[in-house]
């Protein structure tokens, strides 16, 4: 099944209110390398991954994440320097900014699976 893809726009407005939902004043923290990351995935637009690889999707099966959500979240654990996809797992689990970066709602990631199946 072909996944539901999000606009560069929409993923902007989703990562605006997604830090606003945990970075609010008194709750966590940016530092200063936080912000590069913020502003590097703010303009990457990966809105068209999906019609690239929109021949690689079955026409059976459950709805699968956006493409353009997980490529930049691999792009995301390179920049950080992660090597390991199961640590970025751990970590888009436990780091929020990981996870609303990468497209995804903070505890609501994908699994080891997904990444290596992508």
């Amino acid at each position: 099944m072909f996944p539901i893809v999000r606009s560069h726009p929409a993923y902007q407005a989703f990562v605006q209110a997604q830090l606003r939902r945990h970075y609010a004043p008194g709750a966590l923290q940016f530092v200063a390398p936080d912000w590069a990351l913020v502003a590097k995935f703010w303009r990457t637009d990966l809105s068209d991954t999906a019609r690239l690889l929109h021949e690689t999707f079955s026409l059976r099966g459950p709805r699968p994440w956006d493409p353009a959500d997980l490529l930049r979240s691999y792009l995301l654990m390179l920049e950080v320097g992660e090597p390991s996809i199961t640590r970025w797992v751990q970590q888009l689990q436990r780091c929020p900014l990981y996870a609303v970066l990468s497209g995804f709602e903070y505890g609501h990631t994908p699994g080891v699976g997904t990444f290596y199946g992508f």
